[in-house]
């Protein structure tokens, strides 16, 4: 099984071998390494420390912060910590609310500043009810203190192998999620860059229902021309990146099709061996689409169709956001006889890492927050399971033009690197 990692390099044209085998080789090398992702919210979790006596753990020191910090917020226990940030509990004084505090060392990220700044200033800019939204900063000499507040959850794989039922129809109302950030984000072209289920993170509303918000930006950047670094996560990774004839928003959409078919069947649609990523580059290069039976026996034609569309290597015939959102699979129109329950949580299992997330195990930490101004509303597309099944909310008012107060919570969800094997069947 190989790691999942993620990808971020410029590529000088200083090799005559095909451009497929230079990913390969890097990303090899990458996989050896077994670091960190370049994300900037990629942490490692805190472990035990071995000594002379066996397992002890390790002395979680509290550090010193600001004043007008300390006034607003208690800061607590370590959550997560990473080459250069830190994620600890806070809890206001004045409400008693918990919350994530981000800690960023700007000593310890000299060089990389620029990507700190491009995250934070694309999350001032965005606020969608199904996007990581920051709440508050505070900027000083040496740290960038970031405070969301604290909910602990899962991502996308832990809600579908954990729940007892899932059907077509809720993978509808996550891609209806994941599609409505993408078309929020591209109305401001913005591209992520990233898309991936690790990313794909879960709210549970009071109510049961379940909502997405897309998370980690570290590699998000404005589209103001035609763009050229090799950047993002092999098996989500659209075709012009890899060919390097220039891109835009539609990688995205590229990869929200790819996380449209792993939630149909539980493997990914373009596969490589686990010691040659040239196959993997290849095939996504071709972009020759395949359904294989009997993993797609109980499918709709409708959602085989919208996933053609989204996985279409001409740039120009790939479909957009919008025309995702209007597609019949998932406007709802097309599920009213698919509530046949799909069997995809154990080949998930099989063809990803989703075992228990542990302290102890090297993870990625992402804070992302829920801003509760946005009134989730109920409505003939909503889709609803008694517990512990799913359903899922499609649409969202947002109350800030309609006056009332805003009320903010925020959200933090633990996320780990998944891996797959060198094939689905």
């Amino acid at each position: 099984m190989i790691m999942d990692c993620k990808l971020f390099w410029v590529m000088p044209q200083i090799s005559n071998k095909p451009l497929s085998i230079l990913l390969s080789t890097l990303f090899l090398s990458l996989q050896g390494s077994q670091g960190s992702s370049t994300s900037l919210s990629s942490t490692k979790g805190s472990s035990p420390v071995e000594d002379g006596d066996g397992l002890v753990p390790e002395v979680d020191e509290v550090p010193a912060v600001p004043s007008y910090i300390s006034d607003r917020y208690k800061v607590g226990r370590m959550l997560g910590d990473g080459n250069f940030a830190v994620v600890r509990e806070c809890m206001e004084h004045s409400t008693g609310r918990e919350y994530a505090l981000k800690i960023i060392n700007k000593g310890k990220c000299r060089g990389k500043e620029h990507m700190i700044q491009n995250e934070v200033a694309i999350l001032r800019r965005v606020k969608h009810p199904n996007i990581v939204l920051l709440i508050e900063e505070f900027d000083t000499y040496n740290e960038l203190y970031l405070v969301m507040e604290l909910v602990k959850g899962g991502d996308l794989f832990d809600a579908i192998t954990s729940a007892n039922r899932y059907t077509e129809r809720d993978a509808s109302g996550m891609l209806h999620n994941l599609a409505s950030a993408i078309k929020y984000l591209h109305s401001l072209n913005i591209v992520h860059r990233d898309i991936k289920p690790e990313n794909l993170l879960v709210y549970e509303h009071a109510d049961g229902s379940k909502s997405l918000k897309l998370g980690d930006f570290g590699l998000a950047t404005v589209v103001d021309g035609p763009l050229y670094t090799v950047c993002g996560t092999p098996t989500y990774v659209a075709p012009e990146i890899i060919a390097e004839t220039g891109y835009g928003l539609k990688v995205d959409i590229w990869a929200a099709g790819v996380i449209t078919y792993i939630l149909l069947c539980g493997f990914p649609p373009f596969r490589g061996s686990s010691d040659d990523q040239e196959v993997l580059f290849d095939q996504i290069l071709m972009g020759q689409l395949e359904f294989p039976l009997p993993y797609w026996d109980n499918v709709s034609e409708t959602a085989m169709e919208l996933i053609r569309s989204m996985l279409e290597v001409e740039v120009d015939k790939r479909y957009t956001a919008l025309q995702v959102l209007e597609h019949p699979w998932v406007t709802d129109e097309g599920l009213c006889e698919n509530e046949h329950q799909l069997s995809v949580a154990g080949k998930i299992k099989k063809h990803f890492n989703t075992s228990p997330k542990g302290t102890d195990t090297t993870a990625g930490v992402s804070v992302i927050s829920l801003d509760d101004s946005f009134s989730m509303q109920r409505s003939g597309s909503l889709d609803f399971y008694q517990h512990p099944a799913m359903y899922w909310i499609r649409y969202a008012r947002n109350p800030e033009h309609d006056g009332p107060e805003l009320v903010q919570m925020f959200l933090i969800c633990v996320v780990i690197k998944k891996s797959y094997p060198e094939s689905p069947l």
